[in-house]
């Protein structure tokens, strides 16, 4: 068998209504942080009930910030969790995201069937996280 160079994700559905910083937010303090894909595999791995809606993923842009070190043609768009782009290359946009639509769309949602799409980081959504290991330890008393 062959081993994996990026480590398999637990995905969680939260759904509670929030924009994506507030998303963030939430999935920091109570999972590892909104969730990143690194391939196909990873977007398969999603159960119920996220398959039934969308919601907000890590992918994120700020232009204004990466253009003066990158230049416009590069890609800008990083992962929440690592604050680089995707190490494999992995993309599922919908067509004809992202569009950066009035020059407001910066932030990334993952509907069903995977594919990804920018809206307003403003938007009320529910989110997916990853890992949720930091919900559940308990601390060691002595």
């Amino acid at each position: 068998s062959s081993c994996s160079r990026f480590p398999l994700r637990q995905y969680h559905y939260v759904d509670s209504v929030q924009s994506w910083n507030e998303a963030r937010q939430s999935c920091r303090e109570n999972f590892t942080d909104l969730a990143t894909f690194e391939s196909m595999d990873d977007v398969n791995r999603l159960q119920p009930p996220f398959k039934k809606t969308q919601a907000w993923i890590g992918l994120w842009d700020d232009p204004n910030d990466w253009q003066t070190s990158m230049g416009n043609q590069s890609n800008s768009w990083r992962w929440s969790a690592t604050g680089e782009t995707s190490k494999t290359g992995f993309k599922s946009w919908y067509s004809p995201n992202p569009d950066f639509y009035r020059g407001g769309e910066t932030c990334v949602i993952i509907r069903n069937k995977g594919v990804w799409g920018d809206i307003d980081c403003a938007s009320s959504l529910g989110f997916l996280c990853f890992n949720g290991k930091k919900r559940f330890e308990v601390a060691d008393t002595p």
